[in-house]
């Protein structure tokens, strides 16, 4: 089921390759000492930049499918003014050049001197685990960089290259796990900023997690590890909750034994004999046969699943900052169902296949199918409440703890139309908020309103408020309150009008 992480179309959304425009009037910044050598970055308009620096060696020939490896050493100064390769996918959006050399991250900073350690905000980027890239253009760091943080983004192995057990891979780790090699990534590269980080005037001590979608998921599988205890201090996820079991056949799905069994018959396939021939293989085929991304509760990085670990408070203890946006099941419903066949005939059984259980008499009345076309708009609003409840459901866990807090908001905000028509994310869809949290409006074309304008610069700042103290809230901008398990706790990020028109969420129906 990895693959209904969304199939984030950002190509409609504007996830496009960030070219960088400030190139021709940059100048070059400090040279700075990070492990493995000297790095040269650029600076311009205040924002000091290092793109493309290696954070662990390159996961090729016999490295492919190992945990990430030390960085390399080199000689002399190396460049940083240019994105790195992106990992090798199968993402249509995506068009940067791919190489399975792709472990680098990249940093905006302001240029500004200071006498205290600036917070840091790692933007871990979604792609159903099978695409994206840390240097697409809507995770531009600017704007963010300008209110005196420091933001990093960064690439991990996707697909089958990234999230792939096989019985030989467990043998030969000194852990005897396999898979996951995607999260351990992501977990290199906390650890990379952890060390590295204050070269640039980044307090090591402040750094918050965040992402979207997959990359949301991943903040919930980092929070949960103990492999990443003390590499970050807070975490934000946006739509990105697929990753906790609400019961024992979703939990099937994270299983070690069933996943080692799909890449041994993956090997086969291939006509390969075991993991050495398979990594004698290019990765163009690899590529070419179909693989499900998933993540896996091998014993090390993941000891149990995430709904055991958070309920039990046995996660790495620190303030998160979660939600979902009000349109997202028109996006979703179909990766997440597998289906466009939305009929009035099949939606009872839909909702049961998705539930694992015969849908109530309420929520079939909550979401109901006289028509087709009725059954269309059902699926799409169960979708979205769906994706809701299992956001409210990780927050209500994290809420019961003593003394680590969440808040929780619903991005409920319709943006300026495009000038072009919209397939995917439109309205408060899948992805819309990103725009926002990042200040980015700018990058797309529309006649921006001042609400609009607003918004961006109310969530950035609850944003980079999050990641430097934990609390969002901050001056000029409408009081947000811990959520307690109550609608009156979640914070409706959009217009008066909007927030009334949208809320609030009952999840009653959706409760086993």
């Amino acid at each position: 089921m990895a693959t209904m992480l969304f199939r984030m179309a950002m190509a409609a959304i504007c996830a496009v390759v960030l070219g960088w425009s400030g190139a021709a009037e940059a100048r070059a910044a400090d040279t700075v000492r990070v492990d493995g050598g000297l790095i040269a970055g650029a600076a311009a308009d205040g924002v000091r930049t290092f793109f493309g620096v290696p954070y662990a060696a390159p996961p090729v020939g016999d490295l492919r499918w190992r945990a990430p490896q030390p960085v390399k050493p080199w000689d002399g100064v190396r460049s940083a003014t240019a994105f790195s390769p992106v990992c090798r996918q199968t993402a249509p959006w995506i068009t940067e050049p791919q190489s399975e050399d792709c472990l680098y991250l990249n940093i905006w900073a302001p240029a500004a001197p200071s006498s205290a350690k600036r917070p840091v905000m790692v933007w871990i980027h979604g792609g159903g685990f099978f695409g994206g890239s840390g240097s697409q253009a809507l995770y531009d760091g600017t704007r963010l960089a300008r209110r005196d943080v420091i933001v990093v983004t960064l690439n991990y192995r996707l697909g089958v290259l990234g999230f792939f057990s096989h019985p030989d891979l467990t043998a030969e780790s000194p852990d005897h796990v396999s898979g996951n090699q995607g999260i351990l990534d992501q977990i290199a590269a906390l650890r990379w900023i952890h060390d590295n980080i204050a070269a640039v005037g980044g307090d090591p001590d402040r750094v918050t997690i965040m992402g979207e979608s997959a990359g949301g998921e991943s903040v919930a599988i980092l929070v949960a590890s103990p492999l990443a205890k003390g590499l970050f201090q807070r975490a934000i996820s946006e739509s990105g909750n697929y990753g906790l079991p609400l019961d024992p056949a979703e939990a099937r799905q994270f299983d070690k034994t069933e996943a080692e069994a799909a890449g041994a018959a993956f090997a086969r396939a291939e006509g390969a004999s075991g993991i050495a021939a398979l990594r004698a293989l290019p990765a163009d085929q690899l590529l070419r046969a179909a693989w499900s991304p998933r993540t896996v509760v091998e014993g090390h990085l993941l000891r149990e699943d995430l709904t055991t670990l958070y309920r039990t408070g046995r996660q790495n203890r620190v303030p998160i900052l979660v939600g979902w946006n009000a349109d997202e099941g028109k996006d979703l419903a179909p990766e997440i169902f597998a289906t466009s066949q939305f009929t009035a005939e099949r939606h009872a059984a839909l909702l049961e296949g998705l539930l694992h259980r015969t849908p109530s008499a309420a929520m079939l009345a909550k979401y109901p199918a006289r028509t087709d076309a009725e059954a269309r708009a059902s699926i799409d609003q169960f979708t979205t409440d769906y994706w809701g409840w299992r956001i409210w459901f990780w927050a209500r866990l994290q809420a019961a703890g003593a003394s680590d807090k969440a808040y929780v908001y619903h991005f409920v905000h319709s943006p300026t139309e495009p000038l072009e028509p919209c397939g995917y994310g439109c309205k408060a869809g899948h992805g819309a908020e990103i725009r926002y949290v990042f200040d980015q409006l700018q990058q797309d074309a529309r006649p921006w309103g001042a609400d609009d304008r607003l918004l961006a610069d109310q969530i950035a700042g609850y944003w980079t408020n999050f990641a430097k103290s934990g609390d969002p809230n901050g001056a000029g901008l409408p009081r947000w309150t811990p959520f307690d398990g109550s609608d009156r706790t979640i914070h409706r990020l959009g217009t008066p009008a909007e927030a009334v028109e949208r809320g609030p969420v009952d999840f009653d129906v959706f409760e086993p």
